[in-house]
């Protein structure tokens, strides 16, 4: 008998009894637990975890008894159970004619603690009301002498900073920039792109960050998605989108100096409201165009200030800038560390993939503040710990790690705390359309029996639901999917109405009504106690370290290629449990293209970390009973499952010394037992996360270099002779 949302207890008596059941003389049935032990011992000793038992009509008393196996269930977890099938049971007695999907399992009780007493999150915070630039305004005038932002040689001033934000959007307003126009701000980490962003929220509008070094196809999409009116820029980057926007509509700052000298240096009024846009972020896109996430300030505010409240950032606090500007942790590094008069460092534009160059600036600098992936604090570890003695030092001023975007290995808070002993150590979660962060957890210890580190609870004037596909909520313990609620949500998807409204939706229930939720599409549960424990997607968006991906996006790019008739595009579990992206394609039987022609073509149209590692041309896509591609019968691509145990290891084979030094290296990050000279980097699993992961183990092994000489034997033979031999790499 099928069972669905849309049965109905009459309906389901009828198919099982062939007889309507007459609800108003039916007693609700009574209900009994019973232990199946260890050793199997019970009325029934089938093999079953766990199992209803309903008697016979004919003997009473009718009751209902619940096996269930101990070594995975416990007595409270049974009792909930049955407590749960009863309710729904009486909700059905007394609605036989509803819908399963709309009768609840929950008791009101329940159903209050979970919609309600975990989410009484209603706080008052600093700058309730007002607009991001305004914190900046208030620093800038109390501490007019502070350190803003440092770059090497550059340090400047919240005066500084804010005298010359207040002329660029001063020239801004002159272009017609006001509430909602969005800006485009094609810079480089540096102080240039602080003064920008809060130039463009000085003058009313919301910034859109765009990283230089993103392909041109898809910064111009970027700009025309968010339908930019304005954009500023330097002058070495003009090039690529010199026609992305009319002249006299983009503001090239260092050609425009004396120009900019002309305007007046005092705080405009923007005339934005915290309703109003701050920023527009875009992240991978399903439909294979990115999408245009449009924040407010009022949210924005909100969670800057709950962070800078709750663990008490104020001046002498100091962030080190790594998130990229199109990451929305970025937000926080460059607007939250700078409203609450900390200062922002920023690596030197050559060197900021360089993990030993952030040991550097953690010393020289004294960094307090930690806000990236957990990936980055990883390989800050890694360089600390593998340059011996004395390196710990350069972390030890840490007292505060936000880490977000990304699964955080359990056995981390442990490990950075071995250099930094007082260190808070923070797990965070959200999403780009809930305003950066929306759930919390600080890691006092961590638990042995632990697999992953709790998601935790919605911040401050956010709310957090778990619901099942019907948009009921879920009991404790029941997977469903998350969705956020509160202060924080975006306000859409800019022009993609149809997105907006399926992911963006109104829910209703018992005293709620009319509720804006955002779906986020991950999978999680409630423990006993309101915490979120996060399981994993009910898609095919993946997260690489930190960053949302669309695996559908991918393959759409893929497929754009004439060579290419089927594509499809995973992310199997790498080195370090790393997610890695890998393609299998179907050719047409007529090209002759090799694989890494094709992951080529969706380099020069993809950002890097959307590049998969591998391509794997296969003959024909497994397919399931049902004649969709079954993904899980796809061959494994990566190096350890398809080397053969008697491939000989390198050092049977002639290498030169820095082959043995590299191969090394290699096999240590990728996790790959065997390297031979003709093997490319990213065929072996290799991705920018790795890349940055081998320069943290030897820093002669530059990210730079791994990209333009990917294999074994071109990377040693560049390294000899630009560095040397490898005894005397200095030379």
């Amino acid at each position: 008998m099928t069972v669905t949302g849309a049965s109905t207890l009459r309906t389901l008596v009828e198919a099982a009894h062939g007889r309507c059941l007459a609800t108003e003389s039916r007693p609700n049935p009574t209900t009994v637990a019973v232990r199946l032990d260890a050793a199997g011992a019970a009325t029934d000793t089938r093999p079953y975890e766990i199992e209803f038992a309903l008697p016979p009509v004919s003997n009473p008393p009718r009751h209902i008894e619940l096996h269930y196996d101990e070594r995975l269930f416990d007595a409270a977890t049974a009792e909930r159970l049955l407590t749960h099938y009863t309710t729904l049971l009486g909700a059905g007695l007394s609605h036989p004619d509803d819908a399963l999907a709309g009768l609840t399992l929950l008791e009101p009780d329940e159903l209050r603690r979970i919609l309600v007493e975990w989410n009484e999150t209603t706080t008052p915070l600093p700058y309730d009301g007002a607009c991001l630039q305004e914190a900046f305004e208030d620093q800038a005038e109390r501490r007019p002498h502070a350190v803003a932002v440092v770059q090497g040689s550059t340090r400047l001033s919240y005066q500084e900073v804010n005298a010359a934000a207040n002329r660029l959007a001063h020239r801004l307003r002159g272009l017609g920039v006001g509430p909602d126009s969005r800006v485009a701000l094609h810079l480089r980490h540096s102080p240039d792109l602080l003064v920008s962003m809060i130039a463009v929220l000085k003058a009313g509008g919301a910034y859109v960050p765009l990283d230089p070094s993103h392909p041109t196809p898809r910064l111009r999409t970027m700009i025309d998605g968010a339908s930019c009116e304005v954009m500023v820029t330097i002058g070495e980057l003009t090039g690529a989108l010199d026609d992305a926007l009319p002249a006299d509509r983009t503001v090239v700052l260092d050609h425009e100096v004396a120009v900019l000298a002309d305007f007046p240096d005092h705080n405009p009024t923007s005339g934005a409201g915290p309703e109003n846009l701050c920023y527009v972020m875009h992240t991978s896109g399903s439909t294979g165009i990115p999408k245009a996430i449009a924040v407010c300030h009022r949210g924005v505010t909100n969670n800057i200030a709950d962070l800078n409240t709750r663990f008490g950032i104020g001046p002498g606090d100091k962030v080190l800038g790594l998130s990229s500007p199109t990451f929305d942790m970025s937000v926080y590094e460059y607007i939250g560390i700078t409203a609450a008069g900390g200062t922002l460092v920023l690596p030197s534009p050559r060197r900021a993939k360089d993990p030993a160059h952030w040991v550097e600036l953690a010393a020289a600098h004294g960094i307090t503040v930690w806000n990236t992936a957990p990936a980055l604090l990883e390989l800050l570890l890694e360089r600390v710990e593998n340059a011996g003695d004395g390196y710990g030092a350069a972390v030890s001023t840490l007292r505060l790690a936000l880490l977000a975007g990304d699964w955080i290995p359990v056995r981390l808070p442990d490990r950075v705390r071995k250099h930094a002993p007082g260190l808070r150590f923070v797990a965070l979660g959200g999403a780009t359309e809930a305003s950066i962060y929306s759930t919390l957890y600080e890691v006092e210890s961590t638990d042995p029996a632990w697999t992953s580190i709790p998601y935790g609870r919605p911040m401050a004037n956010q709310r957090a639901y778990i619901f099942d596909d019907w948009l009921q909520p879920v009991p404790a313990g029941v997977t469903g999917e998350l969705y956020l609620a509160g202060i924080g949500l975006a306000r859409e998807y800019l022009n993609q109405p149809t997105l907006t409204a399926e992911r963006f939706v109104t829910w209703s229930c018992g005293g709620f009504a009319d509720e804006r939720l955002y779906r986020t599409g991950d999978l999680a549960r409630f423990n006993t106690d309101g915490l979120i424990e996060l399981l994993g997607r009910a898609d095919l968006q993946v997260k690489v370290h930190g960053l949302r991906i669309e695996l559908t996006e991918i393959e759409r790019t893929l497929l754009e290629h004439p060579a290419v008739k089927e594509a499809v595009v995973s992310a199997e579990s790498g080195a370090y449990t790393t997610p890695v992206l890998v393609a299998h394609v179907v050719m047409h039987g007529s090209e002759d293209v090799r694989a890494q022609e094709v992951r080529a073509h969706v380099a020069r149209r993809l950002p890097a970390y959307m590049v998969p590692s591998t391509v794997v041309e296969i003959a024909q896509m497994p397919l399931n009973a049902h004649g969709k591609v079954d993904r899980s019968s796809l061959p494994p691509a990566l190096p350890r499952a398809a080397r053969g145990a008697d491939t000989p290891p390198l050092e049977d084979v002639t290498a030169s010394p820095w082959e043995q030094r590299i191969s090394a290296v290699w096999r240590q990050a990728l996790g790959v037992e065997v390297v031979r000279g003709d093997d490319n980097f990213f065929s072996l699993g290799g991705d920018s996360m790795t890349a940055l992961r081998i320069m943290a183990i030897d820093p002669a092994l530059t990210w730079s270099d791994v990209y333009l000489h990917p294999t074994l034997r071109e990377l040693s033979e560049h390294l000899q002779a630009t560095v040397g031999d490898v005894d005397n790499p200095a030379s």
